[in-house]
């Protein structure tokens, strides 16, 4: 199961990789990184890392949010990962790694030196990584992703399980609150509003899993999950598809100022188009 904050957290720090890459400053880019939720350092998971990176190993305190800056800086184009049992791509066969990466549900790897960050308990864990899982491009997350809602509509639809609340509504908006992402400057429109849609949908699939549905039968529930599964996987690909779209471009560009605001207005930087009230 993933821990509460980690997709958020590791899509920020994919972004924020990128953007740290491409001239965005030191300030801003720890800003963005704690904003997500995790703040409470970064340590290296075994003595082997803690000896490369120069982070703190295990049995020592977690040094702070800053320690991780070198590491953004000189990993490459950051990739964000999301396993989940039945799909560990990316990730070693077995290992503390793969324990971490399925717990979490998330995390980033950062290529060139060969390091993936982990949330966990509020703060980023660091292993050796060597593989990669590359990302869909948007054409094809996007068709990926329309044919699996226009299957789960049909479908839950004739099903007659598709019932909605009040109730239901607030909280897919509360979880669409919690999940949004501060983008930074430059990050490309189309990409933007994929990972908008991606976080969009993600709240609406949380909220429906924890309903109760009119399905009654052992058929309609196994139905229903089948529509539901496709659905799951296309958003988790959205998602990293808007991620490596944004990463792209945003390693290249030099910081050239705030950008225009999607969703929460932040402090500094900008979110991405998460608040049910732009969309």
């Amino acid at each position: 199961m993933s821990s509460v904050g980690a997709l958020r957290a590791a899509t920020t720090l994919a972004l924020w990789a990128a953007a740290s890459q491409g001239g965005a400053s030191a300030d801003d880019v720890l800003s963005a990184i704690d904003d997500a939720g995790h703040r409470a350092g970064v340590r290296a998971a075994t003595s082997e890392i803690a000896a490369a990176t120069g982070l703190p190993g295990p049995g020592w305190p977690s040094a702070g949010s800053a320690a991780l800056l070198p590491l953004l800086r000189e990993g490459g184009a950051a990739e964000l990962l999301l396993p989940y049992p039945g799909d560990m791509r990316g990730l070693p066969i077995g290992g503390e790694l793969t324990v971490a990466g399925l717990e979490a549900g998330a995390l980033v790897v950062l290529p060139a030196n060969g390091i993936a960050l982990v949330p966990s308990d509020g703060q980023w864990r660091a292993y050796a990584c060597s593989t990669n899982h590359q990302a869909l491009g948007l054409g094809e997350a996007h068709e990926m992703l329309d044919s699996a809602v226009g299957r789960a509509t049909r479908s839950l639809t004739a099903l007659d399980v598709a019932r909605g609340s009040d109730s239901a509504r607030e909280q897919v908006r509360r979880v669409m609150l919690e999940e949004a992402v501060t983008c930074p400057p430059g990050t490309p429109p189309a990409a933007s509003a994929l990972l908008a849609t991606s976080i969009s949908l993600h709240a609406l699939l949380a909220v429906a899993n924890a309903q109760d549905t009119a399905a009654v039968t052992s058929y309609e529930m196994a139905a229903v999950d089948d529509v539901l599964r496709p659905l799951a996987i296309a958003i988790r690909e959205s998602r990293r598809a808007a991620v490596a779209a944004a990463v792209r471009v945003l390693a290249q560009q030099q910081s050239g100022g705030a950008g225009a605001t999607y969703g929460r207005q932040p402090s500094r930087s900008r979110r991405s188009a998460a608040d049910p009230g732009h969309h």
